[in-house]
């Protein structure tokens, strides 16, 4: 299905009844890549997720920053009449959620912010420029198999490799690069103390992309935050969806309906 909102086309998948849950995808990533938390979850909530302006089956005539795709998300939950929701932000969704929050906080029932960041601090700008080399020579799917072999743990079946690299081959390579630099170089830390809601920080205890110290962050500037790590690396949806959920389910179930 698609909305026209804000000059773009997005895509989105809606599945389910009861309470709203918002996914925002990763870097990457597009709203197939929450089909097992849909499958989970769409017997008690109304899961929607959109493919973020660039990626998936969503145009791209404009510009990416973390306050654009927040307007993204308003316009789109607007469009389907959707008064709040749970927010579940992935890696990149951090930034949008918090910013989301920061400008429209009586929308939002709880958030639940994984392997994600206020402030990122593993060199930022080495990693934009090596990025921008890479894809100026190889195509998406070559980038992709390299981005995948780095970011999942040895012990993630084949079958996810693959998952994650048809996905990234839906990106558009210019958004792709925005927004790399439109959630490396910010610091969204100032977002942290206007989070009012429950909020669950999930983190893969093996992430080399969002450490563990600095995904914690978070837990500290949100005031009442829970952390919860789990045995996966930066993609924990892929090296192990079945831990990922449970503990994303877990969260919002203990929610008031």
């Amino acid at each position: 299905m698609r909305l026209s909102v804000n000059g773009e086309t997005l895509n989105y998948v809606r599945e389910g009844r009861g309470p709203a849950i918002v996914f925002i995808h990763f870097l990457g990533g597009f709203s197939g890549s929450w089909r097992h938390q849909f499958e989970a979850l769409k017997d008690r909530y109304t899961c929607i997720a959109f493919d973020t302006r660039g990626f998936g089956f969503s145009t791209y005539h404009g510009r990416w920053d973390a306050a654009t795709a927040a307007v993204d998300v308003e316009a789109g939950m607007d469009a389907l009449e959707v008064d709040q929701a749970h927010l579940v932000a992935f890696s990149m969704g951090g930034p949008v959620a918090l910013t989301f929050n920061a400008q429209w906080p009586q929308r939002v029932r709880s958030l639940v912010l994984i392997d994600t960041f206020a402030k990122n601090h593993t060199h930022s700008k080495d990693r934009i420029e090596e990025s921008e080399k890479c894809l100026r020579y190889m195509s998406m799917r070559e980038y992709a198999r390299q981005y995948a072999a780095t970011r999942l743990l040895p012990s993630t079946p084949l079958s996810k490799f693959d998952e994650l690299v048809s996905s990234m081959c839906r990106s558009n390579k210019q958004a792709y690069m925005d927004v790399l630099r439109g959630i490396l170089i910010p610091d969204f830390t100032e977002h942290c103390s206007k989070v009012k809601v429950p909020t669950l920080v999930l983190c893969g205890e093996f992430d080399r992309t969002t450490p563990v110290n600095m995904t914690s962050e978070l837990t500290r500037l949100i005031d009442g935050a829970v952390e919860r790590l789990i045995p996966t690396g930066h993609l924990g949806s892929f090296d192990d969806p079945v831990k990922f959920t449970q503990a994303l389910a877990q969260f919002l179930d203990a929610q008031p309906r």
